[in-house]
C-alpha cells in the first residue's frame, strides 16, 4: 500500500497542484519559494492536526472570497462554489495488503480491479457559514460607523474569526475506474464514522530549521540516545539487551547501597540518637535507585574520534555539519521507532516521512554521502508484530545540486512556478518524450545528474558550444555589467539586475543542443543558445584521377566542406538544422531578425516555432563592423573575435619597438599567422585556423585583459565614485551581446 498522488488546492503557493510520489523515495527539487515547504505544511496540518491560519490561503482565493462577499445574493440559485483548502491523497493497494484498517467504510468500490482509495481533506467555508460571515461582517461595519471608528477590513475580520466560520472535513471518496478520476459526489464522512486516519497514514517530518549551534546542542546527541532507548523499551524492541541493562543497574544498586552505608554512617548514627523511645522510628537507610531512562539522558555522552588512538572528544567539539548529519540520523531512527506504534499495535498501513532540506549546514561531500546512504537506512521499513514489514515512503525536498548529482533521475520531482501556481513534473516522464531516441535520454540523465544538476535550480540558462565560450562567457557577462553600470551613472542604462547577480546556469553542449531540447521545454527555463553559423559550401566530389564521382542516378556526387560565410550556401550546424529545419539555407539564417530567432514549442505539433514571446533564443555570428570600419561575417566565435579585436591582438604581437612578443602573450596561436593577421595579410577566418589550443587561447585573452577606472562626480551628492571597467581592451561579438541582453531582461 502506498500514496501514489497528492492533489492540493488553494494552499499558499499550491493553488492547483498535483504531485506524484514514488513507492520508496521522492526527491522534490526547485528554487527557493517554489512550494516545497508548502507541501510539507499542508500534510502536517491535515495529517498532523495542526491548525490553519488565514495566511495559508492562496492569494487568488482571498480575492475570490472578497469578491463573492461583495456580490453574493441568496436569491441567485447557482451551485455554491467550494471556498477553502483541499488535499486529496490517492492510495493504491495490492491484493496481498492487509486491508483491516481501511475496511468497508473507506473502500467505496467492491470491484476487485479497483485498488485505489481517495482520502479527501478540506478546510472550507460552507454556504451557511459564508452567509453568517457576510452578515456578521456587515453588522461589524455598521457598528464601527456608529462609533465613528475605522472599520475593520474583511481580511482582518476573517483572520481573527477564522475558526468560527471555517470547518474541517475528512472523507473517503469513490474512485471511478471507468473515468479514471474521483467522484466527489459519492463519499463516506470519516469524522462521522470515527475512522482513525492515523491508523491508515502515519506522517512524521524533520524540519529544515534544525537547531545546530554547538552551544545549544552540547548534549543533543546524548539526549537523542535516551529517546531512542525509550522508544525501544516502549515498543519491546531488543528485549534481551534492555533486560541485561536493567539487571546491570540492579547489581550496581546493591554495590552502591553498601558504599552509601559507609559514606553516610556518621549522619545515620546521629539520627539514631534522636529516636526517642522507639529507635526503629529514627532508623534511616540511603539506598541506590538508578533509573534507566534518566541515567541514559543525564549520564551518557556521545563522543567522536578514534578509540584505538585514545583521543575522543565530546559531541559539541564536532563541526556543525557532522553534528547535523549525525543528529538527523538519530532523529530518523527515533521516527522509525515511533512508526512502529507500541508493543500491542501494528504500524499504520502507510508510514510517510518528510525530510526538509537535509543539506542545511553540511558541505557538498557530506550532502552526497547522505543521499547515497539514505535509501539503505530506510529500505528495511517498519517491522510489524505479525506479517511482513511495512514499507516506508519518504519525501525529501532540496535545492542542493550536490544531492541531485547522487540521486536517481527517476525519483526527481521538479517544482516550478507557472501562472501563479506551482507545477510539479516527474523527470521520469521525460523517458516517454525521448522514446524515439533512447540514447539521448541516457546521456541526458548522466550529464544532468553528474555534471550540470545546478540547471534544476536556475532561473535562466545559457547553452554554449565549447571551451572558448565556457571560459570567456563569465568575463563577457562581467564586462556587460560594468558597461551598464557606467551607463546608469550617466542616466543612459536600465536598473535591471546585473547578469552575474542573476541565477544563470552555463551548460556546454557543443553543437548538440537538440539533445536538450525536450528537457528545456520540460522545465520551461528561459534559455539562450550560443552557437556557430558553421557555413559550408557544396562541390562535386572527385576520385584519385581528379574525375567527378557519379551517383547511380547519373547525378554528381556532392561533398560539403567548411568555408568562409561569404563562400557558403548551407550550414552544417546540427542544432540550427534541427530547430529551423534541415532545409534551412545560410542566406535564410543570415536574414532572421532577433524576434524570428526566438522559439517556443507547439504543444500539439511538438515542433519549435518562431514566437517573440518564446523562451529560447538562438544567437550566432552576424555581419559586423570593427574599429577599422571593416565589415565581415564570421563563421565561428574565434574568427568573430579576431575580426573585432584586431588591435587587441596587434598590441600583444609586437611591442613599441616592433619586436615580436606573440610567443609570450598568445603562445596558443600559430605565431606566423599572428604576424600575417596583424599586417593584414590573412583574414580572420584564416587566423581562426591558427588557434591550436582553444582553452589556452581563452585563458590568454583573460590574462592580457586590462581594467580601467573611471572617476564619476555626482552633482547632487557631491561625491566622487570610482567605477571599474574590467576587460576593457577587447570587444564582445555583437551576437553574444545581443543574446545576453535578451537573457538579462525578465
Amino acid at each position: 500500500m502506498r500514496i501514489s498522488k497528492l492533489c492540493i488546492k488553494n494552499f499558499r503557493l499550491l493553488k492547483n497542484s498535483t504531485v506524484n510520489l514514488e513507492e520508496d523515495l521522492s526527491l522534490i527539487l526547485g528554487k527557493n519559494n517554489c512550494g516545497k515547504t508548502s507541501l510539507l505544511l499542508i500534510l502536517d496540518k491535515f495529517l498532523g492536526g495542526n491548525s490553519f491560519s488565514f495566511d495559508d490561503f492562496n492569494t487568488d482565493f482571498k480575492n475570490e472570497l472578497n469578491s463573492l462577499l461583495e456580490s453574493y445574493s441568496e436569491e441567485v440559485r447557482e451551485p455554491f462554489p467550494f471556498l477553502g483548502i483541499s488535499l486529496k491523497i490517492f492510495i493504491e493497494y495490492e491484493e496481498h495488503d492487509d486491508l483491516s484498517n481501511i475496511g468497508d467504510k473507506i473502500i467505496m468500490d467492491l470491484d476487485p480491479n479497483n485498488r485505489v482509495v481517495v482520502l479527501g481533506f478540506e478546510y472550507y467555508l460552507p454556504k451557511e457559514k459564508f452567509i453568517a460571515l457576510k452578515n456578521d461582517y456587515e453588522a461589524k461595519k455598521i457598528e464601527s460607523d456608529g462609533r465613528s471608528s475605522k472599520p475593520q477590513d474583511l481580511f482582518s475580520f476573517v483572520k481573527h474569526n477564522l475558526s468560527e466560520y471555517f470547518i474541517t472535513s475528512k472523507k473517503s471518496i469513490l474512485f471511478d475506474t471507468n473515468q479514471q478520476k474521483e467522484n466527489d459526489e459519492i463519499f463516506t464522512d470519516l469524522i462521522k464514522e470515527k475512522i482513525q486516519i492515523e491508523r491508515i497514514i502515519n506522517f512524521k517530518w524533520i524540519n529544515a530549521k534544525r537547531n545546530v549551534s554547538n552551544k545549544d546542542r552540547e548534549r543533543n546527541l546524548s539526549a537523542q540516545s535516551a529517546m531512542i532507548y525509550k522508544k525501544m523499551e516502549d515498543k519491546n524492541i531488543n528485549k534481551d539487551v534492555i533486560e541485561k541493562f536493567k539487571d546491570a543497574l540492579t547489581e550496581t544498586d546493591d554495590k552502591l547501597e553498601d558504599i552509601y552505608g559507609e559514606m553516610f554512617k556518621e549522619i545515620i548514627d546521629d539520627v539514631k540518637k534522636f529516636g526517642g523511645t522507639k529507635q526503629e522510628e529514627s532508623l534511616i537507610k540511603i539506598t541506590s535507585s538508578l533509573q534507566h531512562k534518566e541515567l541514559l539522558e543525564d549520564n551518557t555522552t556521545v563522543v567522536y574520534g578514534s578509540e584505538n588512538e585514545g583521543h575522543q572528544l565530546p559531541e559539541n567539539f564536532n563541526g556543525l555539519g557532522y553534528m547535523n548529519l549525525i543528529s538527523m540520523i538519530f532523529e530518523i531512527k527515533i521516527i522509525l521507532h515511533e512508526f512502529q506504534m507500541d508493543k500491542y499495535l501494528n504500524p499504520s498501513d502507510i508510514n510517510l516521512l518528510f525530510i526538509e532540506e537535509p543539506e542545511v549546514h553540511t558541505h557538498p561531500q557530506m550532502q552526497r554521502i547522505f543521499i547515497k546512504n539514505i535509501k539503505s537506512l530506510l529500505e528495511k521499513g517498519i517491522s510489524v508484530k505479525y506479517g511482513s514489514n511495512r514499507k516506508l515512503q519518504t519525501i525529501i525536498t532540496t535545492h542542493s545540486s550536490h544531492i541531485v548529482s547522487e540521486s536517481d533521475f527517476e525519483d526527481i520531482k521538479y517544482f516550478k512556478k507557472r501562472d501563479g501556481s506551482i507545477l510539479s513534473k516527474n523527470l521520469k516522464d521525460l523517458k516517454d518524450e525521448y522514446r524515439e531516441n533512447t540514447s539521448y535520454y541516457k546521456f541526458l540523465k548522466q550529464y544532468l545528474t553528474l555534471h550540470r544538476s545546478d540547471l534544476f535550480f536556475a532561473d535562466k540558462a545559457i547553452f554554449i558550444e565549447g571551451d572558448t565560450e565556457r571560459i570567456l562567457l563569465p568575463a563577457m557577462m562581467k564586462k556587460m555589467d560594468n558597461e551598464n553600470e557606467l551607463r546608469e551613472v550617466n542616466m543612459e542604462g536600465s536598473n535591471s539586475l546585473p547578469l552575474l547577480s542573476q541565477n544563470i546556469s552555463i551548460i556546454e553542449v557543443g553543437a548538440y543542443s537538440q539533445v536538450f531540447e525536450k528537457f528545456i521545454d520540460f522545465i520551461g527555463v528561459k534559455s539562450l543558445i550560443v552557437t556557430d553559423i558553421d557555413s559550408v559550401k557544396e562541390f562535386p566530389e572527385k576520385n584519385e584521377a581528379d574525375e567527378i564521382k557519379i551517383k547511380a542516378n547519373g547525378s554528381h556526387k556532392m561533398k560539403k566542406e567548411a568555408c568562409p560565410v561569404s563562400e557558403g550556401s548551407q550550414t552544417s550546424n546540427s542544432s540550427l538544422r534541427f530547430f529551423y529545419g534541415s532545409d534551412i539555407t545560410l542566406s535564410s539564417l543570415k536574414a532572421l531578425s532577433l524576434n524570428e530567432r526566438i522559439l517556443r514549442k507547439d504543444p500539439q505539433s511538438k515542433k519549435w516555432e518562431m514566437d517573440a514571446d518564446g523562451h529560447i533564443l538562438f544567437v550566432y555570428q552576424s555581419m559586423e563592423e570593427n574599429g577599422h570600419e571593416e565589415e565581415y561575417h564570421a563563421r565561428s566565435f574565434e574568427d568573430s573575435f579576431f575580426h573585432l579585436n584586431k588591435e587587441f591582438i596587434k598590441n600583444y604581437t609586437f611591442n613599441e619597438q616592433e619586436e615580436f612578443i606573440g610567443s609570450e602573450s598568445f603562445p596558443s596561436l600559430t605565431q606566423s599567422k599572428m604576424k600575417q593577421f596583424v599586417k593584414g595579410e590573412i583574414t580572420p577566418y584564416e587566423m581562426a585556423e591558427g588557434v591550436n589550443r582553444k582553452p589556452s587561447f581563452a585563458m590568454e585573452t583573460l590574462l592580457n585583459s586590462v581594467t580601467k577606472e573611471f572617476e564619476i562626480y555626482n552633482i547632487l551628492t557631491k561625491e566622487k565614485r570610482i567605477i571599474k571597467q574590467e576587460f576593457s581592451n577587447w570587444v564582445i561579438p555583437a551576437y553574444i551581446k545581443e543574446g545576453l541582453q535578451w537573457l538579462k531582461t525578465d
